[in-house]
């Protein structure tokens, strides 16, 4: 033991200045234990380490006095070192881990509060290492909990200490967690009882036997006498103010015991009491900010430059200065009480809480946490619908007199909301018995290599991240929005255009746009079709290839032989010249689908554009004539299968335009043609084109024949047209009977065939 003392005294002899650094005071730790460990009895080694360190750190802690009267004094810095030291034998496992604890707790039982809060300090700067492996309700966290729980005890709830309370509070919900069942009043039980104010009868029973009997001795002329003296007025208020006194005060016994609304008569004596008291709190408020208005007013009036800077620091010091007072029941007292701000605050705050806990009784809120298990915080009392009404006017009113309440009145009923805010969720979750809220940190499955793995949030946002950090594509509306660039592009610029509204055009227009649309899917399909042709025979090659036998479009070369001219050459050479394979020294074979060549001969019965190519030479020598042979049977023709095309976004674009230039059409003739729409079936383009070409043709000869039956027409009248119609301020010359009213209709959708094998082409290359 006396080799351990020696040992820590040389370490506290050596130790550096101060603040103490970790890593030095670990090496001196290490230094220490290392040479004392040697000759030691390893099952009484930590209890040695336990006892000296107890004893030093103690005989430091009775010093406190005499030291604290000392300017100069550096105690707290010796304790604190004393502290660290204990901090890391323990972290070198040569003391127990609940031995800091049990020494703060002991230290902090013989300290005076100011002592108490220094060395609170120290544990708030080391909770990190002290609270490292801490298990709730085991071990070393069961010390902890007791140790600031007693401290909390010896705390007092108002004055100075009530910072110290909120530190210890603040530290506790950080170290442990916010579920620890510890600290939740699972039962429900609620403080002491408010007795109320003293009956005045029992006022009367305390006055002593000496002043009964004098005024038991009283002549009754005095009693006259006073009994005149008595102004009636003077008693009547006497008799209110005695009345709100013990109205007042008698509200204190449903704000500390809210299970008394169990009972029949409270909740109607509650609204009573309630309904006296408010009104007396607006007029002190109202009383209150017209007093402070005046004296403003009185401030500026006689020196302005002195007088504004006195309000400022008032409203600062009720801002850092708030005192709670333990206010007294005395009748005189009441008024003055009333006109404190505090208190009134202090009553409107207790008024909100017990009112936010009414509503929690209706039939609905009682429906969502009633259940057996929570029988202890359950009461005989649901809040009707009425009454639920009251709660939430009274509520309002109040929340409205604290905004009123100067100074900072609308701040401290913002924070007063926030405060009943998040006590509601604590309100139900004790409701609720207290179920674990803890989640477990997000996380996704994911496959590696065939195996499921989990994986955090950034492992699996990595390519989304990486995505997002690239540069956008452009984007495809030129003027920020597909309807602002179709606006823009029509010609539209400002609100004026507005007045001389876009003329679309006529009907034959868009007809011709709908040709021009329709050209082009044909044009489109018929490329698509030829690309899968191409790819199907293709496909059948290759099989073909593959299993070993030649293709159908492939032949064997064949041997050389005097051939005539004008004979028919076999479907093998035949295939051979379609795919291009052709024997050398003959001429290049047309096409199946085109005619044979002027010289040759067709196999009878065989169509030109299924029969064989056939090679053909200029004055052919006359044939052998053939011994005629059987014919083979003929054999079934198969139908080739259907080409299925696939879905191609170019047609879909033509198709979308196509749709768009009818109802375009068809809105556009809404109003001049509506009569022919009925003629059209669903909205045919090129039917109601028609019809308005037989209604122009019918008007053009109504007016020609008009016009000729007429025997005095003007001169030139003749030189006209005898089919001439106005459509719009636009001369339109009208086809004579006979003729094909889609004439200019056709020449149009020819022009549009032009045009899109044009674009066709240009899409191959």
């Amino acid at each position: 033991m006396q080799a351990i003392e020696d040992s820590l005294k040389s370490l506290l002899a050596t130790l550096p200045a101060r603040p103490l650094e970790k890593p030095i005071l670990d090496g001196l730790v290490e230094r220490t234990l290392s040479q004392t460990q040697a000759n030691a009895n390893p099952e009484s080694w930590k209890n040695r380490w336990e006892y000296v360190l107890r004893k030093e750190v103690f005989d430091l802690a009775a010093t406190e006095g005499k030291a604290l009267k000392d300017p100069t004094t550096n105690y707290y810095e010796q304790l604190n070192d004393m502290l660290d030291i204990i901090l890391t034998f323990t972290e070198h496992d040569a003391c127990d881990q609940a031995f800091p604890f049990t020494v703060l707790q002991d230290l902090l039982e013989t300290q005076t509060i100011s002592s108490c809060s220094h060395i609170f300090s120290w544990i708030e700067a080391h909770a990190s290492r002290l609270t490292e492996g801490m298990v709730p309700q085991k071990g070393k966290a069961l010390v902890l909990l007791r140790t600031l729980n007693d401290l909390l005890r010896r705390l007092s709830n108002t004055g100075a200490t009530t910072m110290f309370c909120g530190r210890i509070l603040t530290f506790l919900s950080r170290v442990f967690p916010l579920g620890e069942r510890s600290g939740v009043n699972l039962r429900g039980e609620y403080g002491p009882v408010w007795d109320g104010p003293v009956a005045k009868e029992k006022d009367e029973d305390t006055v002593s036997g000496a002043e009964k009997q004098e005024e038991g001795n009283k002549m009754d002329v005095d009693e006259v006498k006073v009994e005149d003296a008595v102004d009636a007025a003077a008693e009547k208020k006497r008799k209110e103010k005695e009345e709100f006194y013990y109205t007042f005060w008698s509200l204190q016994l449903p704000l500390s015991r809210p299970p008394l609304f169990a009972e029949p008569q409270t909740f109607t004596e509650f609204k009573d009491a309630v309904a006296k008291v408010l009104p007396i709190i607006k007029e002190a408020t109202a009383k209150d900010r017209a007093l402070m208005g005046s004296k403003s007013n009185h401030a500026s009036s006689s020196g302005p430059l002195k007088r504004k800077r006195e309000p400022g620091a008032t409203e600062s010091s009720a801002k850092s200065e708030y005192y709670f007072a333990k206010y007294l029941t005395s009748p005189e007292l009441l008024d003055l009480e009333i006109s404190d701000t505090h208190f009134r605050r202090q009553f409107l705050f207790q008024l909100l809480i017990l009112l936010h806990h009414l509503l929690t009784f209706t039939k609905t809120a009682k429906a969502t946490w009633s259940s057996p298990r929570n029988r202890s915080l359950q009461i005989d009392f649901t809040l009707e619908a009425a009454d639920a009404q009251w709660v939430q006017e009274t509520i309002t009113r109040a929340t409205e007199e604290l905004r009123q309440t100067a100074p900072n009145g609308r701040a401290f009923a913002e924070t007063v909301q926030t405060i009943l805010e998040r006590e509601k969720n604590w309100v139900r979750w004790k409701n609720e018995l207290c179920t674990p809220f803890d989640r477990e940190p997000w996380s996704e499955e994911i496959d590696v290599n065939g195996e499921k793995r989990k994986v955090g949030l950034e492992e699996a946002t990595e390519g989304v991240r990486k995505k997002m950090r690239m540069d956008p594509e452009p984007w495809p509306h030129h003027y920020g929005s597909a309807p602002l660039t179709e606006i823009w592009e029509m010609g539209y610029r400002d609100l004026y255009d507005l007045q001389h509204p876009f003329q679309p055009g006529d009907v034959k227009d868009f007809v011709r746009k709908i040709k021009q649309e329709d050209a082009r899917i044909d044009m489109r399909k018929k490329m698509l079709t030829k690309q899968a042709e191409r790819i199907a025979q293709a496909r059948t090659k290759a099989a073909a290839l593959k299993e070993g036998a030649p293709a159908p479009g492939l032949s064997l070369p064949a041997v050389a032989t005097p051939t005539p001219a004008s004979t028919v050459l076999p479907s093998s050479a035949s295939a051979s010249s379609q795919d291009g394979l052709k024997a050398p020294g003959t001429p290049t074979p047309l096409h199946p689908s085109l005619p044979a060549k002027p010289g040759t001969t067709p196999v009878p019965g065989e169509s030109a554009a299924a029969s064989p190519a056939r090679i053909s030479t200029p004055n052919p020598p006359p044939a052998a004539p053939a011994t005629p042979t059987p014919a083979p049977p003929p054999t079934p023709a198969t139908e080739p299968a259907p080409i299925v095309l696939p879905p191609d976004e170019q047609l879909m674009k033509y198709e979308e335009n196509k749709h768009r230039w009818a109802w375009l059409a068809l809105r556009m003739a809404r109003d001049l043609y509506l009569q022919h729409f009925g003629k059209i079936g669903t909205g045919d383009v090129l039917a109601l084109a028609q019809e308005i070409d037989k209604e122009r043709e019918r008007a053009a000869a109504e007016a020609a024949a008009q016009a000729s039956a007429s025997p005095a027409a003007p001169a030139g009248a003749g030189d006209l047209p005898p089919a001439v119609s106005l459509d719009g301020g636009k001369s339109t010359v009208t086809k004579p009977e006979g003729t094909e009213p889609q004439a200019a209709v056709n020449g149009d959708g020819a022009h549009a065939q032009k045009d899109a094998e044009g674009d066709v082409k240009m899409e191959e290359r």
